[in-house]
C-alpha cells in the first residue's frame, strides 16, 4: 500500500492518500445503492410462485423460516431459480437438479447481480406438499 500526502480537492487542506496497487474493489450487496422491495409469502407450496422486477434488482436476500410452534416437514426445502425466460422455463429449471438454488428452512440466501445483468425474475417452490407446517419466505430485493 502506498501512502502519500496530498491535497483535498474540496478544502485544499493536506490529507493522507492510500492506494492499493493491482487490486480490484468489490462491493457486496449491502454496499450497492438500491431501493428496497420487500415481499413476504406464508406457507410455500409445490405450486410455483414468481416475483418480477421490471427495472431489475441489483441484489436480493431470501430467508426461509419455520414459524415458532410449528412442526417441520422432514427434508423440506425451497427451490429458487433466477431470471427464467418464461413460466415454462421456470417450471423446467425448478424441476431439474443443478438448475435451481436450494434454500433449507432456517437459511438465508444472498444474491447479487453484476452490472448490466440485473435480477429481473425469481421463481420458487417447495420440494414437497406442506401439511401443518407454518413457514414464512421473505425476499428483500434492492431494485434500481
Amino acid at each position: 500500500m502506498d501512502r502519500n500526502a496530498g491535497l483535498n480537492p474540496t478544502t485544499g487542506s493536506p490529507e493522507e492518500i492510500y492506494a492499493v496497487k493491482n487490486a480490484a474493489q468489490v462491493a457486496g450487496p449491502a454496499e450497492v445503492a438500491a431501493a428496497l422491495a420487500p415481499s413476504i409469502f406464508f406457507n410455500l407450496t409445490t405450486t410455483r410462485q414468481s416475483l418480477q422486477y421490471a427495472s431489475g434488482a441489483r441484489w436480493a436476500v431470501a430467508s426461509y423460516r419455520l414459524l415458532p410452534g410449528a412442526t417441520a416437514v422432514a427434508s423440506q426445502y425451497a427451490r429458487i431459480c433466477i431470471n427464467a425466460a418464461s413460466d415454462a422455463d421456470a417450471n423446467g429449471r425448478l424441476a431439474t437438479d443443478g438448475a435451481y438454488i436450494a434454500i433449507c428452512q432456517g437459511d438465508d440466501l444472498v444474491l447479487s447481480a453484476p452490472n448490466g445483468d440485473a435480477i429481473t425474475r425469481l421463481d420458487f417452490i417447495t420440494t414437497q406438499a406442506v401439511g401443518a407446517e407454518v413457514t414464512i419466505f421473505q425476499i428483500l430485493a434492492g431494485v434500481q
